[in-house]
């Protein structure tokens, strides 16, 4: 009888002593697939994010680095969280070394139970963190769209007519706005008038001008304008080549000429 008992007792212990090394071998199996898995996405999102940011250099619309401030700031929060995903989903070495240092071995049910509430937080951050950082690349797209369609945009202002610019009654410039690839509702023309002979004295503040819309549907059709100074016009819908004229009025014996003419396009 006891010989029977004994044969039970170690079918039985050999059956619990297979389930435990069975869910050992699941169990550790589980962990290190949860461990590799998730570096990919912050992986991949690095890639695209730094690829991206190559493309959108490539396509420059322009205009002052201040308008990109927004699409700046999700850019670094795009890299940022990407890199906290790869470093979170890179496996811990340490913990392998520190339970194949453990003397005693532990229950499975106490293992797996362990296991899951440590590695509950790091699971999290290993999802939030890509969602985090394709979120941000998404609205960074759309700041960087945005700026391409309504920001600011330098044009070429091309200046026609003789210079220097003589006596009170002198032969209007004209001043041609190429037709823009990048249309935009509004022009602001900085002019800058300076002394065409310096050295004879400066007629600068003596000096004024009239800068007059030639292309119909601009408003205001015509500023009066100081020797330095910047207006704006509304180009009510016109998308093709612009033309303004430049009359400077100034005293007999002044010389001036119309040093600088810039246009940025904006709505």
């Amino acid at each position: 009888m006891s010989g029977d008992e004994d044969t039970h007792n170690s079918v039985s212990g050999g059956r619990q002593q297979g389930g435990v090394t069975q869910a050992h071998t699941v169990n550790n199996l589980w962990v290190d697939l949860s461990k590799a898995a998730p570096s990919k996405p912050g992986t991949w999102l690095l890639v695209l994010e730094v690829l991206g940011l190559v493309l959108a250099a490539l396509y420059w619309p322009g205009g002052p680095l201040s308008q990109y401030s927004v699409f700046g700031l999700l850019c670094t929060a795009a890299l940022v969280t990407a890199g906290f995903s790869v470093v979170i989903g890179r496996p811990d070495p340490s913990r392998g070394a520190a339970q194949s240092a453990e003397a005693e071995p532990v229950d499975a049910a106490q293992q797996q139970d362990r296991e899951k509430k440590g590695n509950r937080r790091k699971r999290v951050a290993r999802v939030t963190f890509p969602v985090l950082s394709l979120l941000f690349s998404l609205a960074g797209l759309l700041a960087f769209q945005d700026v391409a369609d309504t920001g600011e945009v330098p044009i070429e202002i091309l200046i026609d007519g003789a210079q220097p610019l003589n006596g009170p009654r002198p032969a209007p410039l004209t001043l041609e706005v190429p037709a823009p690839e990048e249309p935009r509702e509004k022009l602001r023309l900085s002019l800058t008038t300076v002394d065409s002979e310096p050295s004879t004295g400066t007629c600068v503040h003596k000096s004024t001008a009239t800068v007059t819309a030639v292309t119909a549907g601009i408003t205001p059709h015509e500023y009066e304008v100081a020797a330095e100074e910047t207006v704006d016009f509304d180009l009510g819908g016109n998308k093709g080549e612009l033309q303004f004229t430049f009359t400077l009025r100034t005293e007999a014996n002044c010389s001036m000429r119309l040093a600088k003419a810039t246009g940025t396009l904006h709505n």
